[in-house]
């Protein structure tokens, strides 16, 4: 699973919530891809939240030098988050979602012998 990142400095910090999906969606595997995919969103917040929380906080200076990252975090709040979710959960689903767009499973139907 996503690893700590060692290329990011604080003048290099991303800005947004989009900027870190980005750079931790690349640092996956297309295997942690896939089975992050097929995760529900409650198994999202028990098995991922805890382990990948520490992290984003730490490398994405989500404990408050990161300003510009915490805002772009708190203006998903009320709207598709509740008051109770953290800038680190809120990356996460993000995450999750653009996932789950992309790496979803289609069933595909057999061809019938014409």
């Amino acid at each position: 699973m996503f690893q700590p990142l060692n290329a990011i400095t604080p003048g290099t910090l991303p800005q947004t919530v989009d900027q870190v999906v980005e750079i931790i969606y690349e640092d996956l595997s297309l295997r942690d891809r896939v089975v992050l995919s097929k995760l529900s969103e409650s198994e999202l917040d028990f098995t991922v939240y805890l382990p990948m929380a520490k992290i984003l906080r730490r490398e994405f200076g989500l404990f408050g030098n990161n300003h510009s990252l915490i805002a772009s975090c708190q203006s998903y709040m009320g709207t598709d988050y509740d008051q109770y979710e953290d800038p680190a959960m809120v990356i996460i689903k993000e995450l999750w979602k653009k996932i789950r767009g992309v790496h979803h499973l289609r069933l595909v139907a057999k061809n019938s012998p014409g």
